[in-house]
């Protein structure tokens, strides 16, 4: 832009405050006399200020009075451009723009009727955002031919040239991902951004500038964008899939942003982004006395410092904190950086994770998974597509983190996806994104793959169920302790309240103890002991507590199992699945083998059984169901539903059997691209367990079977 004269910039300095900050009746009545001379100067001031929905108020009565100015309709486009996420409706505008460009464009002169050289720019980043990445390339290269001196979008349109290369790749390679708005329950009119799910995937925590439900924030907008300010919300995911409506949480006020950064693994502490002081840091607050206590800037040393920190996540099994920061000493940008908790259970100093993961661009939204070795950020440099793009790395035992993996098309859009997190098993994920036919601004989307699973980790998931019904007291929880893990391995675990849902880390190949209490962890009710397999997949260890409020005592099938002694030889069936089968018969085969012998036994005087269920899905891609976690649940819960339905007929074996559902996970070696029907390699794998207790195990009934041969994909 050309120099302008020392009275304009006093005047720009002096009006902007004034000029900037209207309502939008102010305005409308500014309108009704201002000259066009007037209404040039004021929207100048609006765009320098980032005011652009006031600013687009102020060009439309400019572009009634000339339609076809250059200047005016870059305005126009600039405005859209970084007020609306449609990016496709500022095209037509620098369109327009680029037809009578000069390369002397002077922003304050009320006399300018040209368009700017950087409308090549903008249009090219528009038609970046809609994937024509041709035409992105054109308009990046003719606005880099002769740039303005100084402008300060150089750097930007060699970067974009550069990420336009990056997505051609990927857009010629799209990888499988099954992508799914979450549709109007969760997604508003408004923008809907930020979601954390809980790694049980039962929770999703999300930020929304939507209008409240009692109207109690109408009053209060950004006048920025004229948006909502930011409130956080959380729904829940009900048995048969749905979401249910999302709940405002009460810490959220009608004064102030607060965003979604992080949940904790209980879903007690919530970590919000919250920027009072000018440079946005990270803050907590914890659920007591059922509802969420005063926010509070989180304590950890080293975390919030006078820069900018707007994201921060905790391991599940709290050894460690990753965080972002533009602070100085970093590679440039945003950062990521470590902490860790030291033996003495204080924390270490923050650790920039180093060259490997950050650059001199942006590096922002950690997620590490259980595993505590996948870590998945958003980078928007030279191997991105586009924005910011999702990678993921891998750390060894020796601290080196893998080269980060683009996570390509359709996962990452050209614009900017981040804060994206995963269930437990890492095939589940959810990010927030503004792309064609959604719900409104930015919407928010279910990502599944079967190729980021996550393996040499186990998890403990379950429930603590009521006999009443109620909901559980607050201080119910467990202590999980490893027996045999080599160094002090103790935490505790508090369920969830609105469920009483738990979640839990483990390491494979180790014993651990759960201890259950109340009061504040001085009353013991109960103990469990599980044991971890020692392979080198994803285990799912699953396990159900029924508690009676009155007495505080657990209701379970040992307190009668251990009553009586055994006379009878546990049975064993395992069934091999067909590809993607999951329903066994109970009127032959294997199925109606094992409960003929259980009826013979309790026509012999056995009084009571314990079956429990064990089912896996091997790792060849199924495409019946959304992840090969999906597969191994619904053969556990068919097998349990039919096992059940015969039972509760069945006039010897009603009342007498309780069924348990153990371990359910996908396991097996890693599935290679057109090898399905290797059936040795992969069949195996692809089974459901039942096992019906007795007295000595050593004498086991086995029953084995298997449906056919694996069918094509």
């Amino acid at each position: 832009m050309k120099n302008f004269s020392l009275l304009l910039v006093l005047t720009f300095l002096f009006s902007s405050v004034t000029f900037s900050q209207m309502t939008n009746e102010e305005v409308e009545m500014f309108l009704e006399t201002a000259d066009e001379r007037e209404m040039v100067q004021k929207n100048t001031l609006m765009l320098m200020d980032g005011y652009y929905h006031q600013s687009l108020m102020v060009i439309d009565e400019l572009l009634k009075k000339q339609p076809e100015n250059a200047n005016y309709n870059y305005r126009k486009g600039y405005a859209l451009f970084n007020s609306v996420s449609n990016y496709s409706k500022a095209i037509p505008y620098f369109k327009k723009a680029k037809t009578s460009i000069t390369k002397n464009y002077d922003l304050f002169s009320p006399n300018e009727d040209d368009g700017p050289l950087e409308s090549y720019f903008y249009l090219g980043r528009c038609y970046h955002l809609g994937a024509e990445i041709e035409k992105a390339t054109s308009n990046y290269k003719t606005f880099l031919e002769n740039p303005p001196k100084g402008s300060e979008v150089v750097d930007k349109a060699k970067l974009m040239l550069k990420q336009c290369e990056v997505a051609e790749e990927f857009l010629k390679n799209p990888r499988d991902y099954k992508i799914v708005n979450l549709g109007e329950t969760i997604n508003s009119k408004a923008p809907d951004y930020s979601p954390i799910v809980s790694l049980d995937g039962g929770a999703l925590y999300f930020t929304s500038r939507r209008l409240r439900e009692d109207g109690s924030n109408k009053d209060y907008k950004e006048p920025y964008k004229n948006q909502y300010l930011e409130d956080v919300y959380v729904a829940y995911r009900e048995r048969q899939g749905v979401w249910s409506e999302p709940e405002l949480l009460d810490l959220c006020s009608v004064e102030r942003n607060e965003a979604t950064v992080a949940v904790s693994t209980d879903e007690r502490v919530i970590y919000l982004y919250k920027d009072d002081a000018g440079n946005g840091d990270i803050f907590y607050s914890e659920f007591e006395d059922s509802k969420f206590k005063k926010l509070q800037p989180v304590e950890t040393e080293g975390v919030n410092t006078d820069a900018w920190e707007p994201h921060m996540t905790v391991s599940p099994d709290g050894k460690y904190k990753y965080f972002s920061s533009d602070r100085e000493g970093g590679f440039g940008g945003r950062d990521i950086y470590r902490l860790v908790k030291l033996p003495n259970g204080e924390w270490s100093a923050p650790q920039n994770l180093g060259p490997k993961i950050n650059t001199k661009h942006d590096e922002d939204s950690p997620f590490i998974s259980v595993d505590n070795k996948t870590l998945y950020f958003s980078h928007n440099g030279e191997k991105s597509m586009g924005g910011f793009d999702v990678f993921v790395s891998i750390v060894n035992d020796e601290q080196e983190w893998s080269d980060p993996i683009n996570l390509g098309v359709p996962l990452n859009s050209m614009g900017d996806d981040i804060y994206y997190t995963t269930t437990a098993d890492g095939l589940t994920g959810y990010l927030s994104s503004f792309r064609p036919n959604g719900e409104g601004e930015k919407d928010i989307y279910e990502i599944k793959n079967n190729y980021l699973g996550i393996n040499n980790v186990a998890i403990l998931t379950g429930e603590i169920i009521t006999t009443s019904g109620e909901q559980l007291p607050e201080d119910v929880a467990f202590t999980l302790e490893c027996v045999n893990c080599g160094d002090p391995s103790i935490r505790v675990i508090r369920p969830r309240l609105s469920d009483g849902s738990f979640f839990s880390s483990l390491q494979p190949c180790r014993e651990y103890k759960m201890i259950f209490h109340h009061n504040d962890g001085e009353t013991e009710f109960h103990q469990e002991k599980i044991t971890t397999n020692c392979a080198k997949d994803f285990e799912e260890i699953s396990k159900t507590i029924l508690l009676d409020l009155s007495t505080m005592a657990v209701v379970e099938p040992e307190d009668t199992v251990t009553s009586i002694d055994y006379e009878y030889n546990p049975i064993r069936l395992k069934h091999i699945f067909a590809y993607n089968n999951t329903k066994l018969s109970t009127e032959k085969g294997s199925m109606k083998k094992l409960l003929d012998k259980m009826i013979a036994q309790a026509e012999n005087g056995r009084e009571t059984f314990e079956i429990e269920v064990n089912a896996s899905a091997s790792k060849v891609t199924t495409r019946t169901y959304d992840s090969n976690m999906d597969l191994a649940r619904a053969r556990a819960e068919k097998t349990v539903k039919q096992l059940r339905k015969f039972i509760d007929q069945d006039a010897t074996l009603s009342g007498k059997v309780v069924i348990k559902t153990n371990k359910v996970g996908v396991n097996g070696p890693r599935y290679v691209y057109g090898t399905h029907k290797n059936i040795d390699k992969y069949a195996p794998y692809q089974y459901v367990q039942i096992h019906v207790n007795g007295e000595e195990e050593e004498k086991v009934e086995e029953l084995n079977s298997k449906d056919q041969e694996l069918e094509g994909q």
